[in-house]
């Protein structure tokens, strides 16, 4: 294995210690803060995806119209 590769977990393993993060009420800002920044960034990202699946799904239903005979 590489000495440089760095696994990183997957987001739905972290959701739920995230959820935790924000529930806890004895935890610190800065970590409550850290995990709202990471799931706005994850949100963002997943706005993106569907906003540009859309318009690739409008292209491609623009280049082959049904057209009736």
């Amino acid at each position: 294995m590489d000495a440089e590769y760095k696994a990183a977990p997957s987001w739905v393993s972290l959701i739920d210690p995230m959820i935790a993060v924000l529930q806890n009420e004895h935890a610190r800002y800065d970590s409550q803060s850290f995990v709202r920044e990471s799931l706005m960034l994850l949100a963002k990202a997943a706005d993106r995806a569907n906003t540009e699946r859309v318009a690739q799904v409008a292209d491609y239903e623009a280049a082959y119209l049904e057209v009736d005979l």
